[in-house]
């Protein structure tokens, strides 16, 4: 497997993990690394947080960038989402909330979109001339 391939295809499991370790810490702790985050960021930062899943997931598919794949992406992000809050209401201090669903679905979309954005812009990007004497 190309090197490439396998960097792409470790995205999503990476973030994946990295947002399980974020929502384990439990809201309870005075002293915990969540304390540290104001309050007022902990839920504005599912946003970037499922914009970079949704962006990774179109990264490790297969180059098709067709509709089905958009669907395809928005089912996973959203079901890891939908796990996500199921997780955190065993965890002490965490409740499970709708709107923080709803922000992870703004996420998605804005992943989805940002995605399709740059390879809109790489697609359409004019191909340099090549001189004489390049490899």
């Amino acid at each position: 497997m190309d090197r490439s391939v396998l960097l792409r295809r470790l995205g999503p499991p990476l973030v994946m993990v990295a947002i399980f370790f974020t929502s384990s810490l439990s809201g309870a702790a005075p002293d915990g690394l969540l304390s540290r985050v104001p309050s007022a960021l902990h839920d504005p930062l599912h946003i970037p947080a499922y914009a970079l899943l949704a962006a990774t997931l179109c990264l490790a598919l297969p180059r098709n960038r067709g509709w089905r794949t958009a669907l395809l992406v928005g089912i996973l992000t959203l079901g890891y989402g939908l796990f996500d809050e199921w997780h955190q209401s065993f965890v002490p201090g965490r409740q499970v909330s709708i709107a923080d669903l709803g922000r992870d679905a703004l996420g998605c979309a804005l992943g989805l979109w940002l995605t399709r954005r740059l390879w809109s812009v790489r697609a359409t990007a004019p191909v340099p001339l090549r001189v004489r004497g390049d490899c």
